[in-house]
């Protein structure tokens, strides 16, 4: 733990000083310009940590002596570590600005009646300014979102960029590390497959949409997922050797297991990597056949039983 006091009364502290979110010296400049001299025994902390629903805050305590006397919760989304120097000194000068220190009692003063309308107040608890509540809970649900895009390597197809989005329900997490989300990627396959039936070239393009249900646990800066995979794979298959050759479609369906596993190198972003596998319908997904005059219609490019692909993710919160 790191703390800066100088000639200032309030002390200022962080057990977190390798995450710069913000600076020591940027928060005392702050908190001193915000706050000026305290008189009396306060020391504030600050730590960068992972609330429960996975987003990072900044927890602010302030103790006068021993005693724990204000304790908040600062979400970064929509700030960023730029401006967390402010918003602790904010918080901060909000609080002494609210609490005033009542003055020593005279020698032998004299007494004052005292009607009920003149009856001492209680000391004014300090919480957080509405709108900064309201924002809390929309930037929870934000969070829960997540877009991400990368490549995949599929044995029987090769290579194909990724686009896809996850959504990881606040409603559907256990705890603070296991949550359980659903996830839509799209691959478009950069190189057609391709067979030779007598000098005739066939060819087929293929996009991929994949739906999976992963269930992620995270051991921060890391994160596991597991879960069912669905796959529908559309081609387009054409023989430009032909004449008045017309494109061919079919989809084929597929379905196996995906894992995941993923590190946040930055609050809100993640590299992973993955691997799925699983089994084909090609039985009952319609054929591509090419005619000849003689023996009849030849099924051709006739898929794999199974699939097999590895993933390289970039992950972004949202």
């Amino acid at each position: 733990m790191l703390w800066l006091g100088g000639l200032l009364a309030l002390e200022i502290a962080t057990s977190t000083p390798d995450a710069l979110c913000p600076p020591l010296e940027e928060a005392e400049r702050a908190i001193k310009a915000r706050v000026g001299e305290v008189e009396g025994d306060y020391h504030a902390e600050f730590a960068l940590v992972r609330a429960s629903d996975g987003r990072q805050v900044l927890e602010l305590s302030l103790r006068e002596g021993s005693k724990l006397v204000l304790e908040r919760e600062l979400p970064l989304t929509g700030m960023g570590c730029q401006d967390a120097a402010q918003a602790i000194a904010l918080v901060l000068e909000r609080y002494f600005d609210a609490v005033e220190k009542p003055k020593p009692p005279e020698s032998n003063p004299e007494p004052i009646p005292v009607r009920p309308i003149d009856q001492p107040l209680a000391k004014p608890v300090v919480s957080a300014p509405p709108h900064e509540v309201r924002k809390a809970a929309p930037a929870a649900a934000a969070r829960a979102w997540e877009a991400r895009l990368g490549f995949g390597y599929d044995a029987e197809l090769g290579l194909a960029p990724t686009l896809g989005v996850a959504l990881f329900p606040i409603a559907w997490r256990w705890g603070k590390r296991f949550e359980i989300g659903v996830a839509l990627d799209v691959a478009p396959f950069l190189m057609p497959l391709t067979q030779s039936v007598r000098e005739q070239e066939i060819t087929a393009s293929t996009l991929q949409t994949a739906l999976s249900l992963p269930l992620r646990w995270r051991f921060e800066p890391w994160s596991l997922a597991v879960g069912p995979w669905a796959q529908l794979r559309l081609q387009r298959a054409e023989a430009t050797s032909l004449m008045n050759a017309q494109p061919a479609y079919r989809l084929i369906a597929g379905g196996g297991l995906v894992a995941q596993i993923g590190w946040s190198p930055a609050p809100a972003w993640m590299l992973g990597c993955g691997i799925a596998a699983g089994a084909q319908a090609a039985g009952a997904s319609s054929r591509f056949t090419l005619r000849r005059a003689e023996g009849g219609p030849k099924p051709v490019l006739v898929p794999e039983t199974w699939f097999g692909q590895g993933q390289l993710i970039l992950g972004r919160d949202l």
